[in-house]
């Protein structure tokens, strides 16, 4: 009786979700990422900031987490980040969600909001790198630029070779990602910004046009942090 009476209640909390979804559409927004080729098996165009807000109506859950997850609409796949305890989630179902992400826009959701808040983050990081899945590797350069303060030397040594048997790509995600996480390890340390200032070098040089393009987002940060 217990169980049927949670399944009824998260139901019941389900179609309030659905509904306040539907209300919240914003055309506009659904038009101009379908435009784009970002294709969802359903996408309302909700902003995220409408969802985060949206979120605070409904106490975090992993059941109410995991049956938004599994419903497959933009939204719901956005609400089910915010709607996961962090202390009931693992390593493993990280992995598993960034495999089944259908877009970077919700990788990127899960890294900033769940995973960089988790403590298996940095040896997170290291797992989806070493993954052949193409989500799990732009997830873990992802990840690395939202966690790079909490990053040790010899992850951070690892994501910069990383970075660079991963540069030669076609993959607009994957290089742009590199960049933005090379910049941030700029951060770290004196000599990591050295030693991934001679590479950027090197890549400005290339006749590859992803490594120039990570070369451009590098020298981005560096003019940011020159900028300080």
């Amino acid at each position: 009786m217990d169980f049927y009476m949670a399944n009824e209640q998260l139901d019941a909390q389900i179609l309030k979700i659905k509904q306040k979804i539907q209300l919240s559409m914003n055309g506009v927004t659904t038009d101009s990422m379908t435009n784009k080729g970002v294709i969802y098996k359903l996408n309302y165009g909700v902003e995220l900031p409408v969802l985060r807000e949206m979120a605070k109506s409904f106490t975090p859950s992993p059941d109410l987490a995991q049956r938004l997850w599994l419903i497959g609409w933009r939204e719901t796949l956005i609400l089910s980040v915010f709607l996961q305890p962090i202390e009931d989630f693992t390593a493993k179902q990280a992995i598993e969600r960034i495999i089944a992400a259908p877009q970077k826009e919700i990788i990127d959701v899960l890294c900033l909001y769940l995973l960089s808040k988790t403590e298996f983050a940095p040896a997170l990081c290291m797992d989806l790198l070493n993954n052949e899945n193409e989500n799990c590797r732009l997830g873990g350069f992802m990840l690395a630029s939202r966690i790079y303060n909490q990053l040790s030397e010899w992850q951070i040594e690892q994501i910069i070779d990383k970075s660079v048997t991963y540069s030669e790509t076609d993959n607009y995600q994957r290089y742009k990602s590199i960049g933005i996480c090379l910049g941030r390890l700029c951060r770290t340390s004196k000599e990591n910004a050295n030693k991934i200032t001679g590479i950027v070098k090197n890549f400005r040089q290339s006749k590859i046009p992803s490594q120039r393009a990570i070369a451009d987002e590098v020298k981005q940060e560096l003019d940011f942090l020159l900028n300080l």
